[in-house]
């Protein structure tokens, strides 16, 4: 039986190396606590939600309670540049199509918080980017401030960092169970037994396999993210040249699509929808992962073969009901805290959930209202994107 006398390893143990488990640790590393960082597989592997070479950056939403986590998100990702010398955060804009109703919910958003954007109607969504098409009962909505983050160099940076100001590294072992304490909790792997003050649990799809008794369901979905190939006038759907990573959205359907960034002359497309499937699971897409988007690139977009993905990759999100986060102390154990239920849109967010989520587990202050974000929450209306 574990002696609850001892004194813990560490201060504390983040649990999932994507990039919120990894922002979280270079947090703590970076207040001079002692930090673990474990993950099940390799620190680059493409099981999770963190891999890739890009994912969509932008404070377009429906929703206020994000407004305030991404104006910090932005700030915080200036920061990691500077500190890492590396580009990140490519800002090369987000442009958002849809309804007029839907164009001017966000453009009075954006006019709330006094966020620059650009509103285009019909026509004038061509004129700016000729490589779309569209008619009159579209709007769109360009956030200049948008862009793409470099996924894979933005995870790598944040644990090289991490590990620069002390935290301790562990990959390829999964962990098998977690005991709490009053004053700490052990954490067995499949290779040691760790103890700390306090846990961070970041686990993304495997969630609810690491925290069981988590009332908020969580659930793993397998989304397809395809490669389309440019047939033509490379140049405009070259990011260095201005082309912004694009989202349509009507009452059925949210289509993205990210320019030339992951493989060059290929685009990065697909649906906001996933398929429910166990974490540890198969994975193989159904055909409307790749032909709804198809459908769409095909009415909008010039110089793109959309007849067939040249390439086709797994992402995994982790959904909640409400598609609203999840970042709380544990409703059961105190000395355990809670980063998941990102929804597929997290990933622009991490370096301030990671944060909050430091300052949690260290008892701080917190400067955002997290209530949205409560681990024992009733649930309300989807979030919109």
């Amino acid at each position: 039986m574990a002696d609850n006398n001892l004194k813990p390893d560490f201060d504390v143990i983040v649990i999932g190396g994507g990039i919120v488990g990894s922002c979280a640790a270079y947090q703590l590393a970076k207040l001079g606590k002692s930090v673990a960082l474990i993950e099940q597989f390799a620190f680059d592997n493409n099981k999770g939600s963190s891999h890739g070479g890009s994912r969509i950056f932008r404070f377009i939403t429906g929703e206020k309670v994000f407004f305030s986590l991404i104006k910090d998100s932005l700030k915080e990702w200036k920061n990691l540049e500077k500190e890492s010398g590396q580009e990140l955060l490519r800002q090369c804009g987000y442009l958002w199509m849809g309804s007029h109703e839907g164009s001017e919910a966000r453009a009075k958003s954006f006019k709330d918080f006094g966020i620059p954007f650009e509103y285009l109607k019909g026509k004038k969504i061509g004129d700016k980017f000729p490589q779309f098409e569209f008619g009159p009962e579209w709007a769109a909505i360009l956030d200049p401030q948008g862009g793409a983050l470099l996924a894979d160099k933005c995870v790598s940076a944040v644990q090289r960092l991490a590990k620069f100001h002390g935290a301790f590294l562990r990959d390829h072992e999964p962990v098998l169970r977690i005991e709490p304490y009053d004053n700490k909790v052990e954490v067995f792997t499949s290779k040691n037994k760790y103890s700390a003050k306090k846990i961070i649990i970041t686990a993304g799809p495997w969630l609810k396999k690491v925290l069981p008794d988590l009332k908020i369901k969580a659930e793993p979905q397998l989304m397809g993210v395809n490669y389309y190939k440019v047939t033509g006038n490379y140049d405009k759907f070259k990011t260095e040249k201005g082309s912004p990573m694009f989202l349509m959205s009507d009452l059925c359907d949210c289509v993205y699509g990210l320019p030339d960034i992951d493989f060059p002359g290929l685009i990065k497309g697909g649906i906001h929808m996933g398929i429910r499937i166990d974490a540890d699971g198969k994975r193989e897409f159904p055909d409307w992962m790749h032909t709804i988007p198809a459908k769409w690139f095909s009415k909008h977009i010039k110089d793109m073969d959309v007849s067939k993905p040249v390439k086709q990759v797994a992402c995994m999100y982790t959904v909640t009901e409400d598609e609203y986060f999840i970042i709380d102390q544990s409703p059961t154990h105190p000395n355990i805290y809670i980063g998941g239920g990102f929804s597929g849109y997290g990933f622009k967010y991490a370096p301030t959930v990671g944060k909050i989520l430091a300052d949690l587990a260290l008892g701080n202050p917190i400067s955002h209202d997290l209530s949205a974000f409560s681990a024992t929450r009733e649930m309300k209306q989807k979030s919109k994107l």
